[in-house]
């Protein structure tokens, strides 16, 4: 070991050399060392420290901990070693509490890259060691696309602390950029993955206090990997105001670190500024570089951040080109406004004043990127008029929708005007009635200007309750004036998401109507389709269907050659038919319909969308996923072709539906993208409320189930069902008990799975939906197959032969129900442990999977499972291996979720053992295990089996 008095002189002669100029600094060092090569490499070691890439500030001053301890042999004794299941053949990097190594598996399992992070002996005080064990379990608890996942960890043989966690191969996310020239809107774009990561780890309760562009990796893919919890926190269960334990990084380092000020999460918020500062203009924002000495950066990290604008009319030539072909000065002008007020709500010293979460601060960067007010500073009434009238240069959410249905609905404004001059004309004593007729279109539908919406805000749900309030006011308004403005109103409340107001004014434009010639009839049926709509979204269906009938009968009498009109009439009785749950008629009607649009030069865009997106919902719905997503890949064609706008919500159901497509399919990565990408569409257009969204967030929950992430998936399903609407119907209000139902069923608590399916079922049958309709049937089913999972084998077993028996009455043997029922019954048999009666259902339902869906969805993987199981049952341990470990192989070559892997694993350890290979189910239940502790409860049927075997091998 170094003594102290050779660590204080290293340290003596870097003060004294770090500020001098190069060939000055050599002079001095030679004559301050005088000789003594030691104390001269640990100087050289000190400097390069300082301004090294791997900024030397990081963990317990990890650099120049290094730095005096040094004895410049670059020879590293652990390579070639193995630990755990791991053989480490590169250093990656090197800390202050040990090293980062390149590693592989040598256990022969399979082949693996990770990156193995070692506490050194001589670090290994109890203080590192909590921290490097913190680090460990923070890890474990965060599984999330942009973060660096846990793969495994333990003691080595040496009495080591380690873990494994996921190799990434990528680039800093600032030389990222800069390597590919991107701009701002880009980046942004890019950094919003960071904000990801951070919420999530917020989220969890989680602060990382170190974030930072090397912390920041992003893959040749454009996925941006958070690293590196070394240091950070937990809030659950800790004192906020304790102080110490203050590793940093100086560069990025908050005021409150700086201080020993307590932290928070605003500390990140910080950090994210910084970078982001970087990002924008090139620069810090305190002017630090890696030539900066320690002394400065201190004196520097006192002062006011350099404004973004100023940096970036400071930055040269090059970084201002590495931003989208800027120069220094047009970069500067485009970082002004709320670009550069972004930056600066990070970058506050007060922690406070900081933006509350990151996704206050992701909001502020989606509203930048979409040329929206941000909520970081206040704008004066002209600066909301610019931005109002850039982001709506073709059409605003609100003046589309307005506009949409004067036009395209009743024509209300053009027939008011008519309305009004012909009583004018007719009878003078109505020119009263005109008169205020137009002044309420007036006075309402102006609220939507800029220079009025700017400066109140309002929102369209906002001007539809002026408008109605105004309606409700003038009393005098006649029913011939009122009712076009009422069924107006119903439209766009219906478009809203609200269902019950759209019925009530619908209801009130219609009643005592009969149109007298072609215009007004084709004017009201178009009035009734949406009246047809609203009343579905309730289950309102016998109703509905009369409202649709209604609708084609004035069409056939008015138009009774018109193929336009044909198709707006099966359009509006496909949807009646659906809500009145006859599907079949439903399908046949929208079948029809697109039949008629092929034969028309211009087919209405929205009419014949919604024809392709439910024909592609009930084909999913009925189980034939191919012709699922042939329709809502055909439809998305179809936009493309009319160039519907990609941000229109007619493009949302049919992202839903391909998303649903892809789910059935087993592309779950795919399924995710998809409906996030039809979220967002939604929520653009039309807001962050209504059933619609309600919806879509509901098929992110289910989604993000199958892909093992089920507290994320239980959120977006909670969230779902706050938005939906109070007086929704029995029917959608069951589908979300059972969706919610079935994700904590997947994470092991099946007590509240149970009592959740059982509301359903209540609520279905208090609706008086018959037993053996298919969506009753399919609620039972998920709820037999979970009392199967809670051991109640008698009634499960009951209930999944009268439901199988049904659907091969129903629907025939070689139906999805069927297929999806046999094969419950068979995991039913597992759970009994009766192979004799599982083996033959599982290989009755497999041909009918193979003609339902492709080869690489997961119930492939799963039947290899199935067969390995049984086979153990049976004594046959070479059989149920080699089953098992063709269900790993497909699942791997199929990138199946996590969990299934990680079971898939856990069930191998099992054979494993049995054959009396323990060192083999080590390894693999050591990889299962962490991920099963951290996504599913412990009372999971498979998470206890696998406890069960870690407590005799002793993990």
């Amino acid at each position: 070991m170094i003594d102290t008095e050779r660590r204080r002189r290293a340290l003596a002669v870097f003060d004294e050399v770090a500020d001098l100029a190069d060939p000055e600094r050599e002079e001095r060092l030679a004559e301050l060392c005088a000789g003594d090569a030691q104390l001269l490499a640990q100087a050289r070691a000190l400097l390069a420290a300082d301004a090294g890439d791997a900024e030397p500030f990081r963990g317990n001053a990890a650099s120049w901990g290094d730095a005096l301890g040094s004895d410049v042999d670059t020879t590293d004794p652990m390579l070639g070693r193995t630990i755990g299941a791991w053989r480490l053949v590169e250093v990656i990097g090197r800390g202050g509490m040990g090293a980062v190594y390149a590693a592989e598996r040598s256990d022969g399992a399979y082949a693996q890259q990770a990156a193995l992070k070692l506490i050194r002996a001589s670090a290994d005080s109890p203080a590192a060691r909590e921290r490097f064990l913190r680090e460990r379990q923070i890890l474990a608890q965060l599984q999330h696309p942009n973060i660096a996942i846990l793969l495994d960890g333990g003691i080595s043989a040496g009495g080591e602390p380690y873990f494994v966690m996921e190799r990434v191969d990528g680039e800093p996310i600032d030389r990222w950029c800069d390597a590919r020239r991107l701009g701002l809107r880009e980046r942004a774009i890019l950094f919003l993955q960071v904000l990801d990561a951070v919420r999530y780890a917020h989220r969890n309760l989680v602060v990382h206090r170190d974030l930072k562009p090397s912390n920041l990796l992003v893959d040749a893919d454009g996925r941006v990997k958070l690293l590196d919890f070394g240091i950070a926190k937990q809030l659950e269960g800790t004192d906020v105001t304790n102080t110490h334990d203050r590793a940093l990084t100086f560069e990025y380092a908050s005021p409150e670190q700086l201080h020993d000020a307590p932290i928070t999460t605003a500390t990140d918020l910080w950090q994210l500024g910084v970078i982001l500062h970087r990002l924008f203009s090139g620069a810090h924002p305190f002017g630090l570089t890696r030539d900066t000495p320690v002394a400065k950066q201190l004196q520097q990290l006192e002062r006011e951040p350099e404004p973004l604008t100023r940096a970036a009319a400071h930055a040269n030539a090059e970084q201002a080109a590495q931003r989208g072909s800027h120069t220094p000065a047009s970069l500067s002008r485009a970082l002004r406004g709320n670009l550069a007020q972004i930056v600066q709500a990070c970058l506050r010293r007060d922690p406070e004043a900081r933006y509350a979460s990151a996704d206050a601060l992701a909001n502020d960067l989606r509203a930048w990127l979409d040329d929206r007010p941000i909520a970081a500073t206040q704008l004066s009434r002209n600066e909301r008029a610019r931005l109002w009238l850039r982001r709506n240069r073709t059409l605003a959410v609100s003046a589309a929708a307005i506009a949409l249905a004067l036009l395209a609905g009743t024509g209300v404004a053009l027939w008011q005007a008519h309305e009004a001059r012909e009583q004018a004309r007719i009878a003078g004593r109505e020119n009263a009635n005109a008169r205020a007729a137009l002044g309420f279109l007036t006075d309402t539908l102006a609220a939507a200007a800029p220079e009025r919406a700017m400066n109140t805000e309002v929102s369209v749900r906002q001007l539809l309750d002026k408008a109605r309030a105004e309606l409700d006011k003038r009393s005098v308004v006649e029913p011939r004036v009122r009712q076009p403005i009422q069924r107006m109103l119903g439209h766009l409340y219906y478009s809203l998401g609200e269902p019950t107001i759209a019925i009530d004014l619908y209801e009130a434009g219609l009643r005592g109507l009969e149109p007298q010639d072609r215009e007004q009839a084709l004017g009201v049926a178009d009035d009734l389709s949406g009246l047809v709509d609203a009343l579905g979204a309730l289950e309102r269906g016998k109703e509905s269907l009369a409202a649709a009938q209604r609708a084609a009968a004035l069409r056939a009498r008015f138009a009774p050659n018109d193929p336009e009109q044909r198709l707006r009439a099966l359009n509006t009785l496909g949807s009646a038919h659906y809500s009145a749950n006859d599907l079949d008629r439903a399908t046949e009607a929208w079948r029809e319909a697109l039949k008629v649009a092929e034969t028309l030069p211009a087919p209405p865009a929205d009419l014949t969308i919604n024809a392709y997106q439910m024909l592609s919902h009930l084909l999913a719905f009925n189980g034939d996923i191919a012709q699922s997503m042939e329709q809502a890949e055909r439809g998305l064609a179809f936009a493309d072709k009319q160039a519907v706008p990609a941000e229109s919500p007619l493009r949302a159901s049919l992202l839903q539906n391909k998303s649903i497509a892809l789910r059935g399919s087993g592309d779950l990565a795919g399924a995710e993208a998809a409906i996030r990408q039809a979220i967002a569409v939604q929520e653009r257009s039309a807001g962050k409320g209504g059933t619609l969204v309600s919806v879509l967030y509901n098929d992110l929950g289910l989604t993000l189930s199958d892909l093992g992430r089920y507290r994320e998936a239980i959120e977006a399903l909670q969230h779902s069902d706050s938005l939906e609407d109070a007086a929704t119907g029995p029917e959608n209000t069951a589908i979300n008990l059972v969706n919610l139902g079935l994700v904590w069923e997947s994470a092991g608590n099946y007590p509240k799975a149970l009592a959740l399916m059982e509301d359903a079922l209540d609520t279905l049958r208090q609706s008086g939906m018959p037993v053996d309709q298919v969506r009753y049937r399919m609620t039972e089913r998920s709820y037999a197959k979970c009392l199967g999972l809670s051991g109640r084998f008698t009634e499960a077993q009951v209930r999944l032969e009268r439901l199988r028996a049904l659907a091969r009455a129903r629907d025939g043997k070689d139906s999805y129900e069927y297929a999806l029922t046999t094969l419950y019954l068979a995991l039913l048999a597992q759970r009994m442990r009766n192979p004799d009666q599982g083996l033959p259902l599982l290989e009755e339902s497999m041909p009918l999977w193979s003609a339902l869906v492709p080869t690489r969805h997961r119930v492939f993987a799963l039947a290899h499972r199935l067969r390995a199981s049984f086979a153990k049952m049976q004594g046959n341990l070479v059989l149920a291996e080699r089953e098992q470990r063709a269900a790993l192989a497909r699942q791997l070559v199929d990138k199946a979720p996590p969990m299934d892997v990680a079971f898939a694993r856990a069930e191998l350890a099992g054979i494993l053992f049995e054959r009396g290979d323990s060192t083999g189910a080590r390894s693999l239940l050591s990889e299962a295990l962490p991920a099963m502790r951290h996504s599913v409860e412990r009372q999971h049927v498979q998470r206890l089996e696998a406890e069960a075997l870690a407590r005799t091998l002793g993990i």
